[in-house]
């Protein structure tokens, strides 16, 4: 609910600040007062654009701030923009701010917090309706309409079962498309991976097979070094037959120590370690005979092992660093090619079952469709009688549901359409000609559609135009009706509804020193009565008027 509106130095406005209550508030006055200026600058908290014209001659920047009550009645989407913008409600209330400088720049807040017009409009549109001569929001967009039909007709089970079934479907044709682009990737790198495969199997590669390659290829190249040095060293342990041998040496060594000790027992130790020094080392000459003996140099083979690590070199540069990571990526290639010759098995599954997802999803939408149609007479048929108790009696009502694409809201276009006089075609509302007959339709909408409407506080200007009597007293019922569960907040030139609201506004302008000024004041009593006067008869001086006005308010 709208609680309080402040404007400063906006057209006409100094500085204004104006409490609303519940229920139905007229806001009345000359023509030419301003009371155009209040849709303007309610209008610039819905996220209009601003015009740096609408500044007060004199001063350098406009504001006008409104504030909501919303206690725990907070709608959804404001609701998450709040908590997604970690801002909370005080005491139940939402300010929205904006301000228009004179350079043509604008800023826009919301609970004290810098944002956007685009945040003002989401916002706005949750809390203001506006209905002017061609000032239309929720009602007049196609989308809109959908859910006011749906919410009219309960359709939210139906709705469910479609969405459900079209996220299903989304979520389908999202696989289907990765798949098929897997299945292109995998075709163009096939050939490559196979060739990778086949070259990487036949190489047979051995974890540890290159150091070990390399190794014995160092060994074979030092073929002559090691072969001469075992060679002279053999033959210092054993000697040769023109000379002596160091193993010889020994045992002769051993032997004149063995006589010592037999005349002095202290050289026995010594005796001992000499001849264990003996036989290690004619276990060495022996190991070191035979090593040499198994030794043979083939350049064949040396050839073959320095061809095979010049291999396994280039396999590793072209598949990985190592012959870890080389058989790591032949494995991740054998996984691939498997699973793009099953991706066309996986394609034809995925397909059917999408085929038979879309299939449940059109019965779906058909039976919504369906539903949408049944309410969409019955809510037509409404309408189009309350607009004859507006004054609109000739006027004809349809709601058209067309099929359409399939959307997450369903295969229909809506559209709320009326001829307003016989012999003409049914138009789409928002393309009414008339401002008056556009305010009325608004009017019969939303007194139909009052406990389906998400949008509280509603505004409309000229609903009064074109009517009078007996039809002036239906608008004012209506009007009086729909504020038992909105707020209505009415900009009119007759007294019939001005009389019949809960509040009375009235807009008057004054010169002073050269310059004018607007100025609202609630009014009631005798100053009320004066004022329906003045809107009887032109004269709240007149006896007359004021004893009709003083019935009008006491018929209420």
């Amino acid at each position: 609910m709208l609680e309080r509106l402040e404007i400063h130095h906006y057209a006409l406005i100094d500085d204004v600040a104006i409490n609303f209550g519940e229920g139905f508030s007229v806001i009345t006055g000359e023509t030419g007062a301003g009371k155009s200026i209040i849709l303007g600058a309610l209008a610039l908290l819905l996220g209009e654009r601003s015009d740096a014209q609408a500044i007060r001659s004199g001063c350098d920047s406009a504001t006008v701030s409104a504030t909501f009550f919303l206690g725990d009645n907070v709608p959804p989407v404001i609701g998450s923009y709040l908590s997604e913008n970690a801002l909370a409600l005080d005491d139940g209330t939402l300010l929205l701010s904006r301000n228009v400088r004179s350079n043509g720049r604008s800023s826009a807040s919301i609970q004290g917090r810098a944002a956007t017009r685009g945040d003002l409009t989401l916002l706005g549109e949750e809390l203001l309706d506006i209905s002017a001569q061609r000032d239309h929001q929720s009602l007049l967009s196609s989308a809109n309409q959908l859910l006011v039909l749906d919410a009219f007709g309960t359709c939210h089970a139906e709705k469910q079962a479609y969405q459900d079934l079209f996220k299903q479907v989304q979520s389908l044709e999202q696989e289907q498309k990765q798949l098929k682009k897997n299945l292109q990737d995998s075709e163009r790198e096939a050939e490559f991976l196979k060739f990778a495969v086949d070259e990487i199997s036949k190489a047979k590669a051995q974890v540890g097979e290159d150091e070990e390659l390399a190794e014995q290829i160092r060994i074979i190249s030092s073929y002559e070094q090691i072969h001469d040095s075992l060679s002279l060293a053999t033959t210092l342990l054993h000697g040769s037959d023109a000379g002596s041998s160091l193993l010889g040496s020994l045992h002769q060594a051993g032997k004149q120590i063995g006589l010592a000790s037999k005349s002095d027992a202290a050289l026995a130790e010594f005796h001992q370690r000499l001849e264990s020094s003996s036989i290690e080392l004619e276990d060495i000459y022996e190991s070191l005979r035979d090593y040499l003996s198994s030794m043979s140099f083939s350049q064949m083979e040396l050839d073959q092992m320095q061809g095979r690590l010049a291999l396994l070199q280039r396999l590793k540069k072209k598949y990985g660093h190592s012959i870890e990571a080389m058989l790591s990526f032949n494995a991740e290639s054998e996984e691939k090619l498997l699973q793009s010759e099953q991706g066309e098995d996986l394609l034809l599954d995925l397909e059917k079952r999408l085929g038979q997802t879309h299939l449940s999803m059109h019965k779906a939408a058909t039976i919504l469709s369906d539903s949408r149609k049944k309410a969409a007479l019955k809510l037509q048929k409404e309408i189009e009688e309350t607009l004859r108790t507006l004054g609109m009696k000739e006027a004809l009502f349809t709601i058209g549901v067309a099929p359409t694409a399939p959307t997450l809201n369903g295969a229909d276009s809506i559209s709320f359409m009326i001829c307003a006089n016989p012999g003409l075609e049914s138009r789409p509302i928002k393309d009414v000609a008339s401002g008056g007959e556009l305010s009325r339709i608004m009017l019969a909408l939303k007194t139909t559609l009052s406990h389906h409407d998400r949008v509280e506080t509603l505004i409309f200007d000229e609903v009064d135009a074109g009517i009078g009597g007996s039809v002036a007293l239906s608008v004012a019922k209506q009007l009086k009706k729909l504020s038992k569960s909105h707020q209505v907040l009415v900009i009119t030139h007759l007294a019939s509804i001005a009389s019949q609201a809960d509040a009375h506004l009235v807009v008057s302008k004054e010169v002073t020193e050269g310059m004018s000024f607007s100025h609202i004041q609630q009014v009631d009593g005798s100053r009320r009565e004066q004022e329906i006067a003045r809107m009887l008869s032109g004269d709240e001086e007149s006896e007359v008027s004021l004893v009709h006005a003083k019935q009008l308010l006491n018929a209420t």
